[in-house]
C-alpha cells in the first residue's frame, strides 16, 4: 500500500456544526488499507464525500485542475477535518489527484480555454515573428494539451470524456481518491473503468473510491466499507444495501413499482 493507515492525532470536536456534525466524521477513529482498491458505500447524506474531502486534504492531494485543496474556500471544511488526522505512508507518491464529478465540467471548460488561448497566441506570434523564441512556451502548452486530451474533452460525450481524463491522468504508483466516478458512465463504461483500475493497480497505483454503483463495488479483491448508523463498517459485496436493493429490484421490479404507483 502507498497509504497504509489513517488515524486520529486528536479527537474530532463534539460540535453540531458542519463538518463535525456528520456522525461518520465525528465518530471516525482509524482506517487501515489492505487492498489497492478501497471502496466506500453509503446512502446520500451519510458523509462519504465529506470524509473523502478530509482525507484528500490530509494527503495533500491536488484537484483534477492541479490546484491544491489548501486555499480553496469551498474545501475549508476539508482542512478542518485534516487537522485532526495523521497518515502513515509506505512511500509518499508524487502522482495522484482527488476527483469529484462536480469539478469535471469546470475543468473541461478551463482546459478548452487554455488550449484555445495557447493556439491563438501561438498563431499571432508566428504571424508577427515567424522564428521567434517567444512562441515556444505557447507551442509547448498547446502540444501538451493535445497530447493529453486529443482535440478536447468537450468534443466527447460526458461519459467518454470522464474515461479520457482518467486515461490521460492515471499514472503508476499514484494515490487516487475518486468521489462517485460512475456518475456519467453507462454500465458498459463502468466495466471499462474497472479494467482501468485493475491495470493501474497492477502498476502500483492505489485507489480510495466512494460510489453508489454495484458494478464498481464488484471490483475483485476490493476492500469494501459501508456507512451504517453513522459509522464506517467493513462489509461484503452481498451485505451492501445498494447491492441487495438492486438485486431485489431487478428480480421483481413490479413489487417496487406497485408501491410507487399503486
Amino acid at each position: 500500500m502507498i497509504l497504509k493507515q489513517i488515524r486520529l492525532k486528536n479527537p474530532m470536536p463534539a460540535e453540531e456544526r458542519f463538518p463535525f456534525g456528520l456522525p461518520v466524521v465525528r465518530e471516525f477513529d482509524s482506517f487501515t488499507f489492505r487492498s489497492p482498491v478501497t471502496i466506500i458505500a453509503g446512502d446520500n447524506g451519510t458523509g462519504k464525500t465529506t470524509l473523502l474531502e478530509g482525507i484528500a486534504a490530509a494527503a495533500d492531494s491536488i484537484l483534477i485542475s492541479r490546484e491544491p485543496i489548501e486555499g480553496n474556500p469551498a474545501l475549508e471544511h476539508a482542512r478542518e477535518i485534516a487537522d485532526h488526522l495523521t497518515l502513515s505512508w509506505s512511500v509518499k507518491s508524487r502522482n495522484g489527484f482527488f476527483f469529484r464529478a462536480l469539478d469535471f465540467v469546470t475543468y473541461t471548460i478551463a482546459v478548452s480555454r487554455m488550449r484555445e488561448d495557447a493556439r491563438e497566441t501561438l498563431e499571432e506570434i508566428r504571424n508577427r515573428k515567424p522564428h521567434s523564441l517567444e512562441a515556444q512556451p505557447y507551442a509547448r502548452t498547446y502540444a501538451e494539451l493535445r497530447n493529453l486530451y486529443g482535440e478536447g474533452l468537450e468534443f466527447r460525450s460526458h461519459g467518454e470524456s470522464f474515461l479520457d481524463l482518467f486515461t490521460a491522468r492515471f499514472r503508476p504508483d499514484g494515490f487516487y481518491i475518486l468521489d462517485e466516478p460512475e456518475a456519467p458512465l453507462s454500465p458498459a463504461k463502468q466495466l471499462t473503468l474497472l479494467a482501468m483500475l485493475h491495470d493501474m493497480a497492477e502498476e502500483g497505483a492505489q485507489f480510495l473510491i466512494s460510489t453508489h454503483s454495484p458494478i464498481i463495488m464488484a471490483y475483485p479483491g476490493a476492500d469494501l466499507y459501508e456507512i451504517r448508523g453513522g459509522r464506517l463498517e467493513p462489509s461484503s459485496f452481498d451485505e451492501i444495501e445498494h447491492v441487495r436493493m438492486t438485486k431485489d429490484f431487478l428480480n421483481a421490479p413490479e413489487r417496487y413499482l406497485r408501491h410507487l404507483f399503486g
